[in-house]
């Protein structure tokens, strides 16, 4: 393990905020733990209010504001330090508040609106790499396993009832339509609309890995992970799907590599029969492989998977947009502010887009893509997580995710990430603590 830590981290782990102690210390942690409970239960259950109580409307629109404002509302309340990354995060939103008034977006509310999303990312992050001490998720254990519980439970409910149940609506009034992969609905859990959901699922995938790194009991891994598994099938996302096998093997590799050879043939017979056994005996199980299936197939058709792969390069390299450089302003393509103020002239001429850097191009320009480029390599290089991970994290926040104008993302990937590096921090600390026994 000393070889692992010396090799695979990039920068030695240090104790930060070491005058923070005793009861003061208690009472910041305790805080900000409760503080994350909130934001994670608001996270994940306000879209059940947004499509079941409060359908359209004003409060439904004001329960989707406070997910842009909740990164905001989160850095302002939480304890701790806010100096270290205070000049970064001041610098960056200076930049975004010149690109606020772009001359050629719709209005100024474009732009304000610009600067929540597009900051709301760094507030999150960096308020945890200023002060890792005080999340103590080992303490939101119950809370996730109860909130993964609710979202499983009405997950298999909605793909089982009709399409058209009420069970199954969005957010939205005037959605006419939902998604759909053969006869079944879609599932979207407690959020508004599917991309809520799937965004969750990326946000469980590291939160097992978070639990792999605590040693948590192999039966328990192996359950979650299954359920995750059968989530991402009826959800019919596959890039939901591709990222829970992504990080699930990379998960247990490293929970198995340390066991020996019997203890791992064991785990992958017992794992393969029972994937086999589920998949002969219900024919729900069946259903939902084939319905998915079904979504490869639509994909390979519709030539969907080079568009959502390599073209996502494509799309900002050979850029068709007018004002490459600066965009043509802050909020102009997130769907709320369109709604409310309007559709610039330039947004419309483009046509549609889809994938984040394209978005953020057309938004701020090249300058603002490589300002986060930038900045996510600078927070990703702070984590103390092995090198070849940070890549991974790299390349799939930067190309495949919707890290801003997925609100759900604002919140989901930086604590997602800090729960890792606790594991790791946990981990390195542990083998420290057992080599200086060994000594004596």
């Amino acid at each position: 393990m000393k070889q692992f830590t010396s090799l695979q981290f990039s920068t030695p782990i240090a104790t930060q905020n070491p005058g923070l102690n005793g009861d003061a210390f208690t009472r910041r942690r305790r805080l900000n733990t409760r503080l994350l409970g909130f934001v994670l239960v608001y996270t994940i259950l306000a879209g059940a209010l947004r499509k079941w109580v409060f359908p359209g409307g004003p409060v439904s629109n004001a329960l989707l504001l406070g997910h842009v404002v909740m990164p905001w509302i989160f850095y302002l309340a939480a304890p701790g330090s806010k100096k270290q990354y205070a000049p970064v995060l001041l610098l960056f939103g200076a930049v975004l508040a010149l690109m606020a008034f772009n001359p050629l977006n719709q209005s100024i509310y474009h732009g304000a609106f610009g600067i929540l999303l597009h900051l709301g990312f760094w507030l999150m992050a960096f308020h945890y790499l200023e002060n890792p001490r005080l999340y103590d998720w080992e303490k939101l254990f119950g809370l996730l396993l109860v909130l993964f519980a609710v979202e499983i439970t009405l997950g298999i409910l909605q793909y089982s009832l009709p399409r058209t149940h009420l069970i199954n609506r969005y957010a939205s009034d005037t959605a006419t339509s939902i998604a759909y992969v053969g006869e079944r609905a879609r599932v979207t859990g407690t959020f508004s609309y599917v991309a809520g959901f799937t965004s969750w699922l990326v946000f469980v995938n590291l939160w097992l890995w978070s639990l792999a790194l605590q040693k948590r009991p192999l039966r328990l891994l192996v359950v979650l992970t299954a359920l995750t598994v059968f989530a991402s099938l009826i959800s019919g996302a596959r890039s939901a799907l591709a990222f829970t096998v992504l990080f699930g093997g990379l998960m247990f590799w490293g929970v198995l590599k340390q066991l020996s050879f019997l203890k791992v043939f064991a785990a992958l017979l017992i794992g393969a029969l029972a994937v086999a056994g589920s998949y002969q005996k219900s024919a729900f199980v069946q259903e939902a492989w084939s319905n998915f299936l079904s979504r490869i197939d639509d994909g390979i058709r519709d030539e969907e998977f080079g568009r959502r792969t390599y073209g996502v390069v494509t799309e900002i390299v050979d850029y068709k947009g007018d004002y490459p450089l600066l965009g043509t302003g802050l909020g102009a393509t997130y769907q709320g502010a369109r709604i409310i103020w309007g559709e610039s002239y330039y947004i419309k001429r483009y046509g549609g887009f889809e994938e984040e850097p394209e978005r953020i191009v057309l938004e701020g320009g090249y300058i603002l893509l490589v300002l986060r480029m930038l900045l996510l390599v600078y927070f990703l290089n702070q984590l103390h997580i092995p090198v070849f991970y940070k890549i991974i994290f790299g390349g799939i926040i930067s190309l495949f995710t919707h890290s801003i104008f997925n609100v759900y993302n604002l919140v989901f990937i930086p604590l997602a990430l800090s729960m890792v590096e606790s594991g790791y921090i946990r981990q390195s600390n542990q083998s420290g603590q057992s080599n200086q026994s060994n000594q004596f």
